[in-house]
């Protein structure tokens, strides 16, 4: 079977592969949808070594075989694949702090014996069952395969510091940032300002809830911060974008004794102004994948229309049509989300 794989800079594959069979411990999963997320679009920039399990690591599907010693899912299940729970066994686990497992970890790395050969970009696909959990039947399939990263933002709103009626910025209104937006809506922010140059990217903000959005590139961002959330800055800043000047910014924009919630991964350094952090008390705090049970905590939030995923999907192609929707990812022509089905025959 073909499987599509990040091979260089700007370069992706569809590479042959064995039809994976189920193992002991293993489950197949015939593949519905995969979204193309953007660590996959930093390696397929960079040409930077990639771990291939994680290339296309946003799917869902429905299981066609289950190996030996694998009671959790069953044949004709649909899945959606994120970590195991916790072990109890770690360092971490023994230490009482289980939210940081070194085996849940070990899954949202899909490294050791959470690995694969391969990723989501392929017709199917055999995991460690421990890394599946089943989808609410409430759900669609394109919803299904947004989960994986709207449960990075629910990981992040949950690991955050956010009181009823808290001012709330969010810098970046891509995928997560749009999904952080959201959740932090549901969590109950007073106001909600996003801040993104991309007119398309704004006008979705908007549909999806924001009080308003500030254009960096022709406002003073700081400013119409201060007009939305008051003159002493934002309660809860959640640094989205992933650049390095955004994260010396978002304290710039939060009060003193404010939060910044550092979401998006930056590709470079970033350089602060300690003083400035210091002076504002700032508490920062990072977050990272998510935790076995948030996936139950986002699929009932989609479930009951409190986040809404579909308006993200910009289109689906298939297998054949990987490369140019990386380039358009790359080059911001106005998708957001693009799911890939490998079941489809064009691009």
């Amino acid at each position: 079977m073909k499987v599509g794989l990040i091979t260089g800079h700007e370069k992706i594959e569809l590479q042959d592969f064995p039809a994976p069979t189920a193992e002991e411990g293993l489950a197949v999963v015939e593949i519905s949808h995969c979204g193309i997320c953007g660590t996959d679009l930093h390696a397929f920039h960079t040409g930077a070594p990639y771990n291939p399990a994680i290339c296309g690591h946003e799917w869902a599907g429905s299981v066609s075989a289950v190996g030996k010693g694998v009671s959790d899912v069953r044949e004709g299940d649909r899945v959606g694949v994120g970590v195991p729970t916790a072990c109890g066994q770690c360092t971490e686990c023994r230490a009482g702090d289980a939210t940081h497992c070194e085996s849940v970890l070990l899954g949202m790395l899909a490294v050791g014996p959470f690995g694969a050969p391969h990723g989501g970009f392929a017709p199917s696909l055999a995991v460690n069952a421990k890394r599946l959990y089943p989808i609410h039947p409430k759900l669609s399939d394109i919803e299904a395969g947004l989960l994986e990263p709207a449960t990075v933002a629910v990981h992040a709103v949950r690991r955050t510091p956010m009181r009823l009626g808290d001012s709330v910025v969010v810098l970046g209104a891509g995928p997560i940032g749009l999904l952080v937006l959201q959740c932090a809506i549901a969590a109950g922010a007073g106001c909600a300002v996003m801040i993104e140059p991309a007119a398309d990217r704004a006008r979705l903000a908007k549909e999806l809830g924001a009080t308003c959005v500030i254009d960096p590139t022709t406002e003073d961002v700081e400013a119409r911060v201060k007009e939305e959330c008051g003159q002493i800055g934002a309660d809860v800043v959640y640094e989205c974008a992933g650049i390095p000047k955004t994260i010396d910014q978002s304290v710039t924009l939060a009060r003193r004794g404010g939060v910044v919630s550092l979401v998006g991964l930056a590709s470079l350094p970033a350089e602060i102004a300690p003083g400035n952090w210091l002076i504002k008390e700032v508490r920062l705090v990072a977050s990272l994948g998510y935790l076995h049970d948030e996936f139950d905590h986002t699929m009932q939030l989609v479930a009951d229309g409190r986040l809404r995923l579909e308006p993200m999907h910009s289109r689906t192609i298939g297998l054949a049509g990987l490369d140019a929707a990386f380039r358009s990812l790359l080059a911001n022509e106005g998708d957001v989300k693009i799911l890939v089905d490998p079941r489809l025959e064009s691009s």
